[in-house]
């Protein structure tokens, strides 16, 4: 079998979902710092978003696009080389995907896609509980199904599979933090990643000439942090000089989260229990680093550039 080792075309125009979140909004910013002569066109599922990525963005132009609305889809899409694509939790990705790849199909001028995907593409279907399966919050059966979908589709698309947990959860925790200097969460084990660098990779793929990067799943994680939330909280201690404790009871996890979250604190709780059976998959890999041509940060860096906001 030969292997095809011609070059793809680095796209002239690149829309990107997802563009006011922490990887969309840090991709487009890289693009237009490296390669400003491509144009952008970033995408807000609200109409009242467009002005904030007008603002954040003015090099752009920014559309409205739902994965939902196949006729904002082909607007979204036409004329379009590259697109980043990137779906929000509880997304139904049957219907979206299957949107999406009409789209695409209809306009006929991407040369590459980059897709993220997370909660376990890859892993058999058949050993997810049904309870996960019927879960509205955690849907660890959507994945696959995009990836099936894309696949299905040969459009040229890139998976940046999300092995790791995001460094910048650790603020969505903070009031436990800042109020009792107590980490509340699963005492999972899984690596670490932040988003930034996700998108820098995804920015670099974009601008890589590399054909061989389409139809590959690319692990990311920074290859230097896999540990469990327990460790994580002695190196939080250590960084932050102060003693930081951790509480992964289930109580105290409902007790911090239900509010927030309602029914659905629920099936992330069964989920991160579920989570447990693949454990021994988690792997460090060194993708990012050799894509970015450095050491990806730590979680002991990124602590140290978070302090005042982990703990005020």
């Amino acid at each position: 079998m030969s292997v095809d080792t011609s070059s793809k075309p680095i796209p002239r125009s690149v829309l990107v979902f997802g563009a006011a979140g922490h990887i969309g909004g840090p991709l487009a910013r890289y693009l237009r710092h490296e390669a400003p002569h491509i144009q952008l066109r970033l995408v807000s599922s609200r109409p009242e978003g467009i002005d904030d990525l007008r603002r954040a963005h003015p090099y752009a132009e920014a559309v409205v696009a739902n994965y939902f609305d196949l006729a904002s889809l082909e607007s979204a899409v036409e004329g379009m080389e590259g697109v980043f694509v990137i779906t929000p939790p509880r997304m139904d990705e049957g219907p979206a995907m299957t949107n999406l790849v009409a789209a695409l199909k209809k306009a006929d001028s991407a040369v590459h896609i980059l897709r993220t995907l997370g909660l376990q593409p890859l892993a058999d279907e058949r050993r997810i509980p049904q309870a996960l399966r019927d879960a509205e919050f955690v849907l660890p059966i959507q994945h696959p199904i995009a990836k099936r979908i894309l696949d299905e589709s040969d459009l040229p698309v890139t998976y940046l599979n999300l092995g790791a947990t995001f460094m910048d959860n650790f603020l969505k925790m903070k009031e436990g933090l800042k109020h009792e200097r107590k980490l509340i969460w699963h005492d999972r084990l899984v690596p670490f990643i932040d988003p930034r660098e996700i998108a820098e990779v995804g920015a670099r793929l974009f601008l890589s000439q590399d054909r061989r990067h389409i139809g590959q799943a690319h692990l990311l994680n920074n290859g230097h942090d896999l540990m469990r939330f327990s460790e994580a909280v002695e190196l939080m201690s250590d960084v932050l000089g102060e003693k930081i404790t951790h509480d992964a009871s289930r109580e105290a996890f409902f007790a911090a989260y239900s509010q927030r979250l309602g029914a659905r604190c629920s099936e992330l709780w069964e989920f991160l229990e579920y989570e447990k059976t693949y454990e021994v998959a988690w792997s460090r890999n060194d993708f990012v680093e050799r894509t970015l041509g450095r050491k990806p940060l730590t979680l002991r860096d990124w602590l140290l550039e978070h302090a005042e906001r982990l703990l005020d």
